[in-house]
């Protein structure tokens, strides 16, 4: 590796580790919140009617949860944990509207619960735009248009 590229990521690494601390003192957010919120939310939404049957295809939820902890950690903190490709996963479940708007409903929901308001507002703010992201790409694979609907939700 070159000594510029290797400047270059130091220095990135940098930035990544001072937008952390300022969303971590901004937010109050920890590792451990992430934790509680995503094991609370994810037992809602395997016990849901309608998007329990939709993460049934998970075989090993100890493994899933502790990759969905490095994703939020990823999204919040911008920890670099998270290695995955999300979208990919998703695509074949053939999710509509009516699956992003429950999602959301319970994430906003336990997020309100577990997390003081500004950190409560940050996870929010990311899971709408997740959520209007996932739902535009399957739009387009079904070859429909969709614009966001959930990010200017109240």
């Amino acid at each position: 590796m070159s000594d510029r590229l290797k400047a270059e990521r130091e220095a990135a690494a940098v930035r990544r580790n001072l937008l952390t601390l300022d969303a971590i003192e901004r937010t109050g957010i920890t590792e451990e919140m992430i934790g509680e919120l995503v094991t609370r939310f994810y037992g809602r939404v395997r016990e849901d009617e309608l998007l329990g049957p939709v993460f049934a295809v998970v075989q090993n939820w100890d493994e899933h949860l502790a990759k969905l902890r490095d994703f939020w950690s990823w999204v919040v903190l911008m920890s670099g944990r998270y290695q995955g490709s999300p979208m990919r996963a998703h695509m074949p479940l053939n999710l509509i509207g009516d699956h992003f708007d429950r999602w959301l409903d319970l994430f906003e929901q336990t997020a309100r619960e577990v997390c003081p308001p500004q950190a409560a507002a940050l996870f929010i703010d990311r899971a709408r735009r997740i959520a209007d992201s996932f739902e535009m790409a399957s739009a387009t694979l079904a070859g429909r248009i969709a614009s966001p609907r959930h990010l200017l939700r109240s």
